[in-house]
């Protein structure tokens, strides 16, 4: 996997030079400052889009539930999933990082909704609803998931001052991805080739990149890196190991997905 050794080679280098040799854990670590996308250096803010840019190459994680290469049967159909997010918990949140978690993991939720012919409207209705609460437009581009709504939600979060968030929908994308694919490894991992597999845990990596370098300016940031840290184990490039990483790394995944709106 050169191309994500090549990033990482890239990023460490680009973060050494901005911040005068410092790592990440060294700069302030003061839990009362806010995220301001002003302070984000030059350097930084020339390698996260550049990480953009890869991500926005890439399939949208989530397309591989609605690319038609999943076909459930009339007996399938029948037993609805029992592990998808509860819309009452959404609700009770307060923070907007829990919120743009939720609507990642909401997008990504309602296409397995869909794939069980599952009314959609509450989930509409509650990423509509989440949209409002945190008063941002930009949210209805995402929903509709295709790699150019990504691309522009991307810029109209950079434009906002909200790359951080941005960040944190797509790490909840991401995750819920993985919880749901670990669920059913049997009927949805037939939906991915090698190049599926390779190109979903390169944005695996991507994330990493991303996180990493706005750990040192948002704290709600630098713990879901924490938080993530043990997925940079998954770094398949064919079905068989991705198969085989799910499988070991369930317990991990089940973890993460868990915390991620606490």
């Amino acid at each position: 996997m050169k191309r994500i050794s090549f990033l990482f080679a890239a990023a460490i280098a680009l973060v050494l030079a901005s911040c005068g040799g410092k790592t990440a854990g060294e700069q302030n670590d003061n839990d009362s400052v806010s995220f301001e996308q002003s302070q984000i250096e030059e350097k930084i803010m020339m390698e996260l889009d550049s990480v953009a840019d890869e991500w926005n190459k890439l399939a949208p994680v989530e397309g591989v539930l609605s690319n038609g290469k999943i076909q459930l049967s009339e007996e399938e159909i029948k037993v609805k999933p029992d592990y998808l997010l509860d819309l009452a918990q959404i609700e009770n949140l307060s923070l907007l990082s829990q919120k743009y978690r939720a609507i990642g993991m909401l997008s990504v939720d309602k296409k397995v909704a869909e794939l069980y012919k599952m009314d959609v409207d509450a989930y509409k209705a509650t990423i509509a609803k989440l949209a409002t609460d945190v008063n941002d437009p930009a949210i209805n581009i995402k929903d509709n998931g295709t790699a150019d709504d990504i691309k522009a939600f991307y810029s109209a979060e950079r434009e906002n001052g909200r790359i951080n968030l941005f960040w944190e929908a797509s790490a909840a994308a991401i995750v819920e991805n993985l919880y749901v694919i670990s669920q059913n490894i049997d009927k949805f991992l037939p939906a991915f080739d090698d190049q599926a597999a390779s190109d979903f845990t390169y944005h695996i990596a991507l994330l990493k990149l991303s996180l990493d370098d706005l750990a040192t300016y948002d704290n709600n940031i630098k713990a879901l890196d924490e938080l993530l840290a043990p997925l940079n184990e998954l770094n398949a490039i064919s079905v068989d190991q991705f198969r085989e990483q799910l499988n070991k790394m369930k317990p991990q995944i089940e973890a993460a997905r868990a915390e991620l709106l606490k």
